[in-house]
């Protein structure tokens, strides 16, 4: 039974189902640290051009994006631990004929069928982290089911090119591999979707209309929008433009810098997790939101390696804050019923990361890089404002069905 939870634990442990998840995130993550690096040179391999390339890269967040409502509509009648599961085997056998595949096309094909799946994994793994835990845990629940996909997005990388060496399939492989198993560790130790739950999540319905109204939502949404535009999407453009054009290092200096900056957001992982609990959603949010557009502008400005990995650092801390808080708020808002309002916001998201460099680049043509970040910490103070507006105190979501 999911939405009953854990109420063997005390108040002030976290329920068991949020390390499952954590632990579940960690082996998709380092699945996926191997083979995303290499995807680019196996499409390469097949004589493409760089826009091809780009398609395919790209394949699995435009899929997921268009397959989200779909997922929510999914969630509803099959039940979020079930309907994870499937959408994990639905990452992984793609991933898996990816590997053995023998022209462009067919990899460009199979990328994008795992947009499907992504997007059924986004939607009822949310959902689940959602309806077990209760308000006064959500900041430290995100945090720690962040910090597995953290934690694995730092190992893939280090041990990718130990993998590829064996064969440039390989990654493939193995992704599929790890997939699999979180497969059958959500299957094994998440609570199942009983018949009445499931029943009662498709006849409580909270439409998006409704949500759209709560100043909760409306801030949630924005701050992920903002960090699919400038946390996953501008700054995995611009610095490695900046890193080899302005201060003239190899591509080796800007993945260590990525790494120390991910060490650093590991770090503070519990820290913001507990700020968004104790301090409130409001101020997280604020805080976090301030310190990300602020660094924004000194990374745009810097001129100096060690100053900007410093700079990286700092802005990793305000994006956990960020992360953390705005779905503990999204947590807050929405009732699992209301799994649309789930969807929206990771669309929301996705709809960033895609837009982000887009028109990044475009502002990098036409101005600067300064403009190019400037543009992006301007949509973050946005979501700030959005968010000062958010009631200090944890509310009652708009409605529907919630925990047992």
């Amino acid at each position: 039974m999911i939405f009953g939870g854990s109420q063997a634990h005390s108040q002030d442990r976290l329920p068991y189902e949020v390390w499952i998840l954590s632990i579940v995130g960690f082996l998709i993550a380092i699945g996926f640290g191997v083979m995303s690096p290499i995807l680019p040179v196996y499409a390469r391999t097949f004589g493409v051009t760089g826009f091809l390339i780009g398609l395919v890269v790209s394949a699995l967040a435009i899929l997921r994006l268009l397959t989200m409502p779909v997922s929510s509509w999914l969630v509803r009648r099959v039940g979020p631990r079930e309907l994870a599961t499937v959408g994990q085997l639905l990452i992984a056998f793609p991933t898996f004929m990816i590997g053995v595949s023998d022209s462009y096309w067919g990899i460009l094909i199979w990328r994008g069928l795992s947009g499907f799946g992504s997007s059924m994994y986004g939607v009822s793994s949310m959902a689940l982290l959602f309806a077990i835990v209760p308000p006064h845990m959500r900041g430290r629940a995100n945090a720690i089911s962040g910090g597995g996909f953290v934690l694995g997005g730092m190992a893939g990388p280090a041990i990718g090119g130990l993998i590829a060496a064996i064969s440039i399939h390989a990654p493939f492989f193995f992704y599929s591999i790890t997939l699999t198993i979180s497969a059958f560790v959500m299957f094994i130790a998440m609570p199942r979707t009983d018949r009445q739950e499931k029943q009662q999540l498709r006849n409580t319905v909270i439409g998006l209309k409704d949500l759209v109204k709560d100043r909760r939502f409306r801030a949630a949404t924005m701050m992920n929008f903002a960090n699919g535009w400038q946390s996953n999407g501008v700054r995995n453009l611009l610095i490695p433009l900046f890193v080899v054009e302005v201060l003239h290092k190899t591509t080796s200096w800007t993945g260590l810098a990525f790494a120390i900056a991910a060490v650093a957001q590991a770090c503070c992982l519990p820290l913001t997790g507990w700020g968004t609990d104790r301090l409130g959603r409001r101020f997280m949010l604020v805080l976090g939101g301030s310190i990300t557009a602020t660094m924004s502008i000194g990374i745009a400005l810097t001129g100096s390696y060690a100053l900007l990995v410093v700079l990286m650092c700092v802005y990793s801390v305000g994006a956990s804050a960020t992360g953390a808080a705005s779905q503990a708020l999204l947590a807050d808002t929405v009732p699992i019923s209301a799994s649309s309002g789930l969807a929206a916001y990771q669309m929301a998201g996705d709809i960033g990361l895609i837009l982000g460099p887009l028109v990044a680049g475009a502002v990098l043509d036409a101005f600067s890089m300064a403009w190019a970040w400037g543009l992006g910490a301007v949509l973050i103070l946005i979501a700030v404002g959005l968010a000062w507006h958010t009631p200090r105190t944890v509310q009652p979501p708009v409605g529907g069905y919630q925990r047992g």
